[in-house]
């Protein structure tokens, strides 16, 4: 071997060589960096996995609250609905008492006022003579009549 070559082979021998034990370390990095890789894709799966079916039992819960939503809100419209004829009928049965009571107040007034007329009439005609006499008959003929 000529000078030249011999200091030249020697080093690039020793670069190679260094260069290989790089190349098995990176590759033995490489092997744990992909086993790290595929450990975080497997959990990042499984993470997806548990979130969407974690997103459907959401979306399937509040498909069931829209429904009972609407059964309560189908409630509360006839419950309303209810109320607003009771609320007639409580102003309808109000109006008719008011005119009950009315008519039976008219009726009080008019049997106290014929009350008052035939007591005046009766304390009136009991002066005379010939009325007192036919009372006085009628009271002894029936004593219920007496007392007026």
């Amino acid at each position: 071997m000529k000078l030249p070559s011999a200091i030249t082979v020697k080093p690039l021998l020793w670069v190679i060589g260094i260069l290989a034990l790089v190349v098995i370390a990176l590759s033995a990095c490489l092997v744990v960096v992909r086993a790290n890789a595929r450990a975080a894709a497997a959990a990042y799966v499984g993470s997806a996995t548990a979130c969407s079916a974690e997103k459907e039992g959401a979306l399937r819960h509040a498909a069931e609250l829209v429904a009972a939503n609407a059964g309560y809100g189908r409630t509360v419209a006839v419950l309303q609905e209810e109320l607003q004829v009771a609320q007639e009928q409580v102003a309808t049965i109000k109006q008719q008492s008011d005119s009950a009571i009315a008519a039976a107040k008219a009726r009080e007034d008019d049997a106290d006022r014929t009350l008052k007329q035939f007591m005046n009439r009766y304390a009136g005609q009991a002066r005379e003579t010939r009325c007192a006499l036919a009372l006085t008959e009628v009271e002894a003929s029936c004593p219920a009549f007496s007392g007026y």
